[in-house]
């Protein structure tokens, strides 16, 4: 089973967690820089997550998903995983695909999660040119696979 069929099937359980969504966006593309780890360590101090809670849900220790309902939430979440994806400059498009897929199972569709992006850049917490090259990156990935 890939990645992709992993989250499509088990993201719902109660046990995912966003560290765990965040290792798989990571490792997607079977490399784990030092960007990314970073990005890792960056978003469990913005969470308050401790490295011993983020290893636990790894392991699936006592972890349990938070019910995303909110919009606010779904976006927050969601940013995170775009922020994964993009510490390490590079943007496959299978962690494109992750993220596509965590988006459909949160009932948030293509648009919104680029309206998400552009939140983010009138806001200044995503420059313009980081915007711009992760806009982009999503479009190609929606012209070349289309819109699930």
């Amino acid at each position: 089973m890939g990645i992709v069929d992993w989250f499509t099937n088990d993201l719902s359980t109660e046990e995912r967690t966003l560290m765990r969504d965040l290792l798989s966006v990571a490792i997607a593309d079977h490399e784990f820089s030092e960007e990314e780890q970073e990005a890792i360590l960056e978003i469990c101090k913005t969470e308050g997550v401790s490295v011993v809670e983020m290893m636990d849900s790894i392991r699936e220790k006592g972890a349990r998903e938070k019910k995303l309902r909110s919009t606010d939430e779904k976006k927050k979440y969601l940013l995170h995983l775009i922020r994964m994806m993009s510490a390490d400059g590079k943007y496959p498009s299978i962690e494109i695909h992750i993220i596509e897929v965590v988006a459909k199972k949160l009932e948030v569709n293509p648009m919104q999660l680029l309206s998400f992006v552009l939140d983010e850049i009138n806001d200044n917490r995503i420059s313009k040119d980081e915007g711009v090259v992760i806009i982009n990156n999503f479009v190609r990935h929606y012209i070349t696979v289309g819109f699930e």
